[in-house]
Parts: C-alpha cells; sequence; structure tokens
C-alpha cells in the first residue's frame, strides 16, 4: 500500500491555521459583535464598519511588504509568529472603551501583526508542496477559511450570549493561541525538499524539472508589466468588493428584516459552510479545467444570490443566496492564488500574490463600509445589492480575457 504523500498533512494543518487566520476571524466575527458594541457605546453602523476598512487599508499598503518578507524568511516562521500576535491584540478587545480611534487603532495593529495568518504565507506553502494537484492542494487548505467562517459566528454569538462581548474576545485569542500554534509548529514544513521529499510525492525528478519550476518566476516588476497581472488585479478588486460586502452584511440585513440574531448567525455560518465546498470543488477543477474559466463559473451563483437578497429574501431563499455567495466566496480565493503562481511562476510567489491579496482586502473594506452607508442614506438594501451584481459580471468579463498559462518548466513560455 502506497504511503500517503506528507504534503496532504501539510495541507490539513494549514487549513486549521488559516481557520483561526485574521481573515477567517475578523470576516466571521465582525457582524456578531457589532449588535453588543452598538448597545454599550451607541456606536452607528458605518462608524463601526469603518474599523473594517482601516483594517483591510493597512492590509493593502502592507502586505506587498510582507509578502517579500516571507519569499526571504520562510512562511513557517511568519506564520507561527502571527498566531501568537493575532491572539494577542484579539485578546485586547475585551479591554475596549468608547474611543472609537482606539478601537479603528486595535483593527489597524490587528493587520499588520496578524499578517502572517493570511493567505500570503499559506498559499505559498501549498504551491512549494504541490504542482500538478496544486489546485486541490490550495482548496483543502482555504477551505480552512470555510470551517473557521462556521465555527467563529456560532462560539462568538454563544459566547456574548453566555458570558459577554468581552469575554468572547478572549475565549476567541484562547483557541487562537492554544489550537493551530501547536499543529502549524508539529506539521508544517516550508518545502518538501526539507523532508527529502519532492512535489506531489514524486519518486524521482527527471531532468530536474521540479528544481527549475521551483527557481523560476517573474520578479515583481517583470509582473507589473504583464496584462495578465492587471486584469486579475482589477476583477479581484471588485469580486472583493461585492463578495465581502454580502457577507459581511448578511447578518445585519437578516435581522432587519425579523430574523433572530441566533438563526442570522446561522445563515452566515451555512455560507461559510458553502465556502468549504466551493474551494474544493474550485481546487479540483482547476487540475483539470482552464482556471479562469473556472472562476466565472463560480460567479454566476452569486449573481443569482445578490439578486435575490434585493428582491427582500428572508427566509428559506436567503439561505440559499448565502449558499450561492459561499460557494464563489469560496472558489475565488483559491483562483488567485492558482493563478499567480502559473502566470508568474513560484520565485516571487507571495512577493507578487500579496498585490492580488491587498486588492482583495481593500475591496473588502471599501465594500461594506460603502454597503452601510448606502443603507443608511436609502433606507434599504436593494440598491446597493444590484450594483454589487453588476460588480461581479464586470469581474467575470475581466477574467474572461486572460490568456493561457506560460510553461514554467520551460522557462516561462506558452
Amino acid at each position: 500500500m502506497k504511503k500517503t504523500f506528507y504534503g496532504w498533512y501539510v495541507a490539513l494543518a494549514c487549513a486549521v491555521g488559516l481557520a483561526c487566520g485574521l481573515a477567517s476571524v475578523i470576516t466571521a466575527t465582525f457582524s456578531i459583535f457589532l449588535a453588543p458594541l452598538r448597545a454599550e457605546f451607541g456606536w452607528s453602523p458605518p462608524e463601526v464598519f469603518f474599523a473594517l476598512f482601516v483594517t483591510t487599508l493597512t492590509v493593502t499598503i502592507a502586505a506587498p511588504f510582507f509578502g517579500a518578507l516571507v519569499d526571504r524568511v520562510g512562511a513557517r516562521r511568519m506564520i507561527l509568529v502571527g498566531l501568537l500576535l493575532e491572539a494577542a491584540v484579539i485578546a485586547s478587545f475585551s479591554l475596549q472603551s468608547a474611543s472609537l480611534p482606539a478601537f479603528y487603532l486595535r483593527y489597524a495593529v490587528l493587520a499588520v501583526l496578524g499578517l502572517g495568518t493570511t493567505h500570503v504565507a499559506f498559499t505559498r506553502v501549498i504551491s512549494v508542496w504541490f504542482n500538478r494537484r496544486r489546485g486541490l492542494a490550495l482548496g483543502i487548505t482555504l477551505a480552512g477559511l470555510g470551517f473557521g467562517g462556521f465555527l467563529w459566528p456560532l462560539l462568538a454569538q454563544w459566547s456574548i450570549d453566555t458570558y459577554g462581548w468581552r469575554e468572547a474576545y478572549l475565549i476567541i485569542a484562547a483557541v487562537i493561541a492554544l489550537v493551530p500554534t501547536v499543529i502549524i509548529a508539529l506539521v508544517v514544513r516550508d518545502t518538501p525538499q526539507s523532508m527529502g521529499l519532492l512535489p506531489d510525492g514524486a519518486e524521482h525528478e527527471p531532468n530536474g524539472q521540479q528544481a527549475r519550476v521551483a527557481l523560476a518566476g517573474l520578479t515583481v516588476r517583470a509582473a507589473l508589466g504583464t496584462h495578465s497581472f492587471w486584469l486579475m488585479l482589477a476583477a479581484f478588486l471588485l469580486i472583493g468588493t461585492a463578495i465581502t460586502s454580502v457577507q459581511v452584511h448578511l447578518v445585519p440585513l437578516l435581522t432587519s428584516r425579523g430574523v433572530t440574531p441566533m438563526r442570522a448567525a446561522t445563515a452566515l455560518s451555512v455560507l461559510a459552510v458553502a465556502l468549504v465546498f466551493g474551494r474544493l470543488a474550485a481546487g479540483w477543477l482547476m487540475d483539470r479545467f482552464f482556471a479562469p474559466r473556472v472562476a466565472i463559473a463560480f460567479l454566476l451563483g452569486p449573481v443569482v444570490a445578490i439578486v435575490l437578497l434585493a428582491a427582500g429574501a428572508s427566509g428559506p431563499l436567503a439561505f440559499l443566496a448565502g449558499i450561492l455567495t459561499g460557494l464563489a466566496a469560496g472558489a475565488e480565493v483559491d483562483v488567485t492564488a492558482y493563478l499567480t503562481s502559473r502566470y508568474f511562476g513560484l520565485r516571487f510567489f507571495s512577493s507578487i500574490y500579496a498585490f492580488y491579496y491587498s486588492a482583495y482586502s481593500l475591496g473588502a473594506g471599501v465594500g461594506p463600509l460603502l454597503t452601510a452607508q448606502a443603507v443608511e442614506v436609502t433606507g434599504g438594501y436593494s440598491a446597493i445589492l444590484y450594483t454589487h451584481a453588476v460588480l461581479v459580471v464586470l469581474a467575470a468579463v475581466l477574467l474572461a480575457r486572460l490568456p493561457p498559462f506560460p510553461d514554467w518548466s520551460q522557462g516561462g513560455k506558452h
């Protein structure tokens, strides 16, 4: 019986890390804390959502520098340090006062110190460990965001209901400090070669092909000079704006239509479960079909979902909308990492991928804030949701214009 390739254990461990990482925790719990923070301090929704904008703006600025650091010192070290720092900052939220500047500052610090727990580091590990099965491996790892998105809203809401919102922050911080750090430290290694292995579990390396692939790739400057780089950047900015807006606003949208907070939190968890399936399905499909077409196919779902929510869905149709949105949110993050590795190679993967993570994060911060302001002005979600549907369609058009992948085993020739 053939032994299971160790890289699959690395993928599972990275999934746990991402489930407890900055992107998963903030996205899954931000709207859960909205009501208790408003009740405690009297803040308006736009004032609270501005913290999300601060976070994503900070990530947008800092991520490219962090990506270069990962390429230089290794992903594993940055992940472990990032998890501990993330836990410390989240624990500090239990001391939050009525000062909005202090609230924003905490989120800015969390964004900087928690960058090691984001896709930038984890996707580099997986891209180095896998080549032929990179899509599925990325799907497994990034599905961790879905598992985190399922568990964190339920844990956060239960903690708030049982102990209070301040204690809820401490409980979340304790889980992050104890669970993923041990698993990452024991399982994850930066490269298969450090364990005497080859990518995908290959038994031999014909003509040094894998070594050439690992060393091949465009510099950041060369990548910036390609048409593909800017098409992808614009597409994922639009996707981050629209998809994250729906994801973050799902709980307040449903509660505004009479749904109980716990049932709304359950709807958000259902979205996260769909996100898991979206990531696994997209990863499997990208190993077999042209990845931009896979991405376009997954974008059809959120268009339908957004239209349903704009039309007033609040019962089973709202859960269906959450599922369709989750499938797309899962697939598109997979696609971003996969396309970066295929179009630009692995040599400076983290440095280049960080630009896409920044673009997606910028959209994820601006979109929910603008959505909150639009709701304040118009008194409802319909108009802004239709706008988000248009953004998703535009993103699909941009992805349809991407060219074939270069062959990095042949020096990047098409």
